[in-house]
């Protein structure tokens, strides 16, 4: 049976969605395998877009916007190649196929173009193949991370804050490290909704940590009120998520 993939594509109003409705206009042959979804700015598309797409059936993403210094909020396309660096990087880190997505810029007027690049993406992720459903866990725990206060808040100073003189390098850098941590803490939130109360070893070995980086986070998250100290067995403290101890 032939594998047909489904592939989400997000344009920005003003130059790529004008692209893709050119292509259809003027009659450029592409597959019947994307949906178009209309952005006002590709700076709109936050990952939780992209991963959403995923999680509800998704094989391929495309996040497509103006070319650099032509888009009409003057940087919204900085700031969603920022994003989708960081989370192509995520995805690479835990296994799961960066090629899955892609960036690209296309005109107004580059109608051609979108036809072109619409089809060579269908045809890499036809090669890939359908997204394993096993795939699904990991990027609900990632979309969580990404859904959570500290993150969102990193990345939306990422502009102001490179404005003000931070070395973009370094704030990236830092971005990773804390999206990172959220990723952890979520997994651990995840195990702990799905299992009951547990020991920090016993977490250890569910998320596939070491025995130090679980009790971090589990001590983030207490500060959080997202966990607790339920009760004490053979004196390893055990934990669980607040108010489902019971």
């Amino acid at each position: 049976m032939n594998f047909e993939p489904k592939i989400v594509a997000f344009c920005c109003n003003w130059c790529s969605y004008a692209g893709a409705d050119l292509a259809g206009v003027s009659r450029y042959q592409y597959p019947t395998n994307t949906r178009v979804i209309r952005v006002m700015c590709s700076g709109r598309i936050d990952p939780t877009f992209v991963l959403d797409s995923f999680i509800e059936g998704a094989d391929g993403v495309m996040v497509t916007g103006c070319h650099p210094a032509d888009c009409h909020y003057i940087d919204g396309n900085v700031e969603a190649e920022r994003r989708y660096d960081l989370l192509r990087d995520i995805l690479e880190k835990y296994g799961l196929q960066p090629d899955r997505i892609c960036l690209e810029w296309i005109a107004a007027s580059e109608g051609e173009r979108f036809s072109r690049i619409t089809t060579e993406f269908i045809e890499k992720i036809r090669g890939i193949g359908p997204l394993p459903e096993d795939f699904k866990d990991k990027l609900k725990i990632i979309r969580g991370a990404f859904d959570d206060e500290r993150l969102r808040l990193v990345l939306g100073a990422a502009r102001r804050a490179i404005k003000q003189g931070i070395e973009e390098e370094k704030y990236n850098e830092e971005m990773a490290k804390i999206a990172d941590e959220e990723i952890r803490r979520h997994a651990i939130l995840d195990t702990l909704g799905a299992k009951g109360p547990m020991n920090v070893d016993q977490i250890a070995e569910e998320v596939t940590l070491n025995y130090k980086d679980v009790y971090k986070e589990l001590l983030a998250l207490k500060r959080r009120r997202r966990v607790e100290e339920v009760e004490v067995v053979d004196h390893y403290p055990i934990y669980a998520l607040v108010g489902e101890s019971a």
